[in-house]
């Protein structure tokens, strides 16, 4: 039955800022009712006693300590998670708003008085509802019809068994049954959580997302993530009344039908009437955060928690309805500005100055077994599905790893009233330090052994004629495809020498990326099982597609990595030591204007090209794109593929040598003419006195090598008319830019070695005057502005041992 009285103006009654009434012959707290604002330091007034300069000063400590909390945690891998809760922590009553500190600060006495939290408080928690609100629209429930028996099974024994150890271990906390009965509903909520989002950061922070082990813990995690949130519903009707139980599960179900059927289809048709290109009208967005106040109020009436409503609003709204841009200026707002308040408040309301050393041996008992439940049930399963004992381990403490639902389930049995101080405190520490543990474990158990090792059967030089050549290409933007998709394809994949691609999409790894799940969500890495939350990732299926449907002898896999971009180098070359890939392909971080210009698109892209060019195992090439991938074929020109005529600077070393070799597998492809342009040092330049014995010596070998590698080439090729030799006789710098020059025109394409450790008089001055030192001084002066060919250019490097100049080199250009 219906309350006839709950829109009557409630009774007054005071709590104090633990959130309890106040005992017997305790005066009543009373907050402040004085102005918002104040007239400056100019009168004879305090500044503080006003609300508006108490919450700035109150918002400005808090995000000041969640930074440098984010800034000591970084380097150990921590994530966000764990250093907002340490923030919160270290604001609230345990240390800068401690009754000691108040006490001695006046300041902060003032700031953080009881009866001034309650602004801080109120704002927190709407933050946290727009946070909730983010964490539903980011999950995609089709990602649940892909999870398989292995993971299903993990994720819903992994929260039944330790919801009924913690309920069970909350009988031994102090006061308990006398009037905290029902506080064990929640800490079995909270041990039965495992925070999807904080997995997903630690695994592409300790680069374990392409692994087997990954794909089965981000799938167990969002299977968890759904049983969390059903077990801490029912908590919530259980304790908000003993007798209207059913009915606030009843609308609970009504409110989610509802949702599906009513709400859906509603801003379905409303954001369809109202987006105007990519951008939303104002009304849009003010009905959409609206709407999430709206639920979460009808939630709230139900006898459930207004998150609820929230989190539901926010499953339910396709994950790609809302845009990337909408979702990050609601983080940047609701999630870094305005949830660490929520934390500080959770802070103020634990207390460790009551606590004695039975309490202190309490807390440490109890996170130490709180790991016990999960493991057991998650290595029973696994030895089930005969997966090693040592996957089933690091499973095991993966799934213990909390988010913030832990913490949520905590403050709701605090605010209904059903858990003491001792039981709230040792609870939040106990998420604390589980978190904080799962990162230095599993980096442990998995640490790499063995860094990025070259390998001599990864260039090409040697790379035998019938072998199959493995390349990674990665692609940053989709505009930079079909040029390498042009790249690929005359590469000539053949019967005898197929080729298989690795095509893996970088994207950056945001604060809040709980659809990691999606990348490996179906258990493989085709295409099917590729992330759906970049619009690009469709555009990419469908050239590769069509690359595979042309070239029958080349196989692509698609493949996913979200990481930052200072450690997207780390992917890249992990993935290449995985894969035994023998060349790279990366894309220049400049991109041609329709008036023949290049122009920045990301300066990180760049820094990932330097750190990968100093990191890899293997052969790594740049791509220049200027117009490479009209090459191939398209619907006006009949499907018919114009030729490609290729131009192969050599000057020689190395890397020149791995050019040749590229240069020459491509001059197979029928439709490829290939020019090789040789430069020979004349005798003027050839006879260096004052060049070092042991430089001298190490350029005779380095020529030796090379006419090794030309003789071969020009003897496979005598026959074929499609390859023309050109030598030409230089003596510096000036004389073979001038020759480069009078090429002309006639190339679509320029293939040369980056060079960057090699000496040679023949390129004396350039390398003094290169704007892109990452493309060498032959790639940057093809480059300029001042060459008149707009052809495209690769540029090719040997891997780092034989560039040693290359990781200096990178590090001065970061």
């Amino acid at each position: 039955m219906v309350n006839p009285d709950f829109l009557k103006p409630p009774e007054i009654a005071t709590y104090n800022v633990r959130g309890s009434r106040p005992a017997a012959g305790v005066e009543k707290l009373c907050y402040l009712t004085d102005t918002v604002t104040d007239n400056g330091i100019w009168e004879e007034i305090n500044p503080l006693q006003s609300k508006l300069p108490i919450f700035i000063f109150q918002l400005a400590i808090v995000l000041s300590v969640t930074r440098l909390c984010l800034l000591f945690l970084k380097p150990l891998r921590q994530p966000h998670f764990a250093a907002e809760l340490l923030a919160g922590i270290l604001v609230g009553s345990t240390a800068i708003a401690s009754d000691f500190v108040r006490k001695h600060v006046t300041v902060l006495g003032s700031v953080f008085a009881a009866s001034r939290i309650m602004m801080m408080e109120t704002v927190g928690n709407l933050g946290l509802i727009y946070h909730v609100f983010l964490l539903g629209l980011e999950m995609d429930l089709r990602a649940l019809t892909t999870v398989g028996p292995k993971a299903l099974c993990i994720g819903i024994s992994g929260a039944l068994f330790p919801f009924l150890f913690g309920a069970s271990v909350y009988t031994f906390v102090p006061e308990y049954p006398k009037t905290f009965r029902w506080g064990c509903l929640y800490w079995g909520v909270a041990l039965s959580v495992t925070g999807l989002p904080v997995i997903a950061e630690i695994f592409a922070k300790l680069k374990l997302l392409h692994s087997e082990i990954g794909r089965i813990a981000m799938s167990s995690a969002l299977v968890n993530e759904f049983s969390s949130w059903a077990l801490l519903v029912l908590s919530l009707a259980i304790t908000s009344s003993n007798s209207s139980t059913y009915l606030s599960l009843l609308s609970a179900v009504v409110f989610i039908i509802f949702s599906i059927f009513v709400i859906r289809p509603a801003l379905l048709w409303a954001i369809g009437k109202t987006r105007e290109g990519e951008d939303y009208s104002e009304a849009t967005v003010c009905t959409l955060l609206t709407t999430v106040l709206a639920c979460g109020l009808i939630t709230d009436i139900c006898g459930l928690s207004s998150l609820l409503g929230a989190f539901v609003f926010g499953l339910i709204i396709p994950p790609d309805l809302l845009g990337h841009r909408f979702v990050l200026m609601l983080q940047g707002f609701a999630s870094d500005l305005l949830l660490p308040l929520y934390y500080s408040s959770l802070g103020m309301r634990t207390h460790l100055g009551g606590f004695n050393w039975e309490d202190m041996l309490m807390m440490v008992l109890v996170c130490f077994s709180s790991f016990i439940p999960k493991i057991v049930c998650t290595m029973a399963i696994c030895y089930f599905y005969r997966m090693s004992l040592h996957e089933g381990f690091t499973l095991g403490v993966l799934m213990n790893t909390k988010g913030l639902i832990a913490v949520l389930s905590m403050s709701l049995g605090r605010d209904h009233n059903v858990m003491n101080e001792d039981g709230f405190a040792i609870m939040l520490f106990t998420i604390f330090f589980m978190t904080i543990a799962t990162s230095p474990v599993v980096n442990f158990l998995y640490r790499r052994t063995k860094k990025f090792l070259p390998s001599q059967h990864r260039v090409l030089q040697n790379l035998k004629p019938d072998a199959e050549l493995r390349m990674l290409t990665c692609i940053q933007e989709v505009q930079t495809v079909t040029g390498i998709a042009a790249l690929l394809k005359f590469s000539h994949s053949s019967k005898k020498s197929p080729i298989c691609i690795f095509a893996l999409q970088l994207m950056q790894l945001k604060k809040h990326t709980t659809a990691l799940l999606i990348v490996h969500g179906a258990g493989g890495t085709s295409s099917e099982s590729i992330s759906r939350v970049d619009g690009q990732t469709d555009q990419l299926i469908a050239a590769f597609n069509n690359l595979e449907h042309q070239c029958p002898m080349l196989s692509v896999q698609l493949l996913t990595a979200i990481s930052p971009y200072s450690t997207m180098h780390e992917d890249i070359c992990s993935l290449a030591e995985e894969k035994q890939v023998t060349l790279i392909i990366l894309p220049f971080h400049k991109r041609q204007t329709i008036h023949n210009n290049m122009e920045e698109t990301n300066l990180a892209y760049k820094d990932v090209n330097n750190s990968t060019l100093a990191t890899a195992p293997c052969t790594v090439g740049i791509l220049v794109d200027r117009g490479f991938g009209t090459l191939l074929p398209t619907k006006v020109d009949d499907g018919k593929a114009r030729s490609c005529r290729i131009a192969m600077i050599f000057i020689g070393g190395p890397d020149d040598r791995e050019a040749l070799a590229y240069a020459s597998r491509m001059a197979r492809h029928p439709m490829v003419a290939l020019t090789i342009l040789r430069f020979i040092a004349d005798e003027s330049s050839a006879q260096n006195g004052d060049a070092d014995l042991s430089l001298s010596m190490d350029i005779e070998a380095e020529k030796q090598a090379d006419d090794i590698l030309i003789n071969e080439f020009r003897h496979k090729v005598q026959n074929d008319v499609s390859v023309d030799y050109i030598e030409e006789m230089s003596s510096n710098g000036a004389e073979t830019v001038k020759i480069i020059r009078s090429l002309g025109q006639d190339f679509d394409l320029y293939v040369v070695g980056r060079g960057l450790s090699f000496f040679s008089p023949l390129k004396g001055g350039l390398d003094e005057w290169s704007d892109c030192p990452e493309l060498g001084s032959i790639g940057d002066l093809l480059l300029t502005s001042d060459f008149s060919s707009t052809a495209s250019i690769l540029v090719v490097q040997h891997h780092a041992q034989f560039n040693p100049g290359s990781s200096t080199q990178g590090n001065s250009i970061l």
